[in-house]
């Protein structure tokens, strides 16, 4: 059976995704380190499971209406500024895109206290446009952890802690609106 995000059977709980902070990781990292010869790989998560799917809710008070990934950019730019990962720049050369038009990089950690956890204290995500919905995939660079190595806990929490993030309205300047 395929589940929402949000109510599959192994989501984390709103108290549980509190537990993790996204970091993105900083552009000249990423420079850096394919200046290195290393390369980012990834496992895109809704492609990797049958089991869950993401519905997105631009207007948290008509929920369901339809999915929105303008929005969930307009939300992802208030809070981690433009796309960090290069070749997705606005305004540069889209000949070479095939349908990812924005593209960040970012560093879950674990902060949670619990002795015997069992997800990792940090790992990374990719958060971009897929097929005009979210997409989100488990990263990893040539010289660490192999994404595809990540059991379904962290894909779960990956996902959930996504979705939360692009879902929840962001205070806008422009007359205190809630967007």
């Amino acid at each position: 059976m395929i589940h929402d995000i949000r109510d599959h059977p192994d989501a984390p709980s709103i108290e549980e995704l509190r537990e993790f902070t996204l970091v993105p990781v900083a552009r000249e990292e990423i420079v850096d380190r394919r200046a290195d010869g290393e390369e980012l790989s990834e496992v895109n998560v809704r492609e990797a499971r049958d089991d869950v799917h993401v519905e997105l809710e631009p207007d948290p008070t008509d929920r369901g209406s339809h999915d929105d990934i303008g929005t969930a950019l307009y939300r992802l730019v208030q809070l981690f500024g433009t796309p960090n990962v290069p070749d997705y720049d606005a305004g540069s050369d889209l000949s070479e895109r095939e349908d990812t038009t924005f593209k960040y990089l970012l560093r879950v950690v674990n902060e949670s206290e619990e002795e015997n956890r069992s997800l990792p204290d940090e790992w990374l995500v990719t958060v971009y446009d897929y097929h005009v919905e979210l997409g989100v995939g488990l990263a990893g660079w040539s010289d660490g952890t192999d994404p595809a190595e990540y059991d379904g806990g962290v894909q779960i929490v990956s996902l959930a802690l996504v979705t939360n993030v692009v879902g929840e309205p962001l205070q806008c300047v422009y007359k205190d609106k809630w967007y």
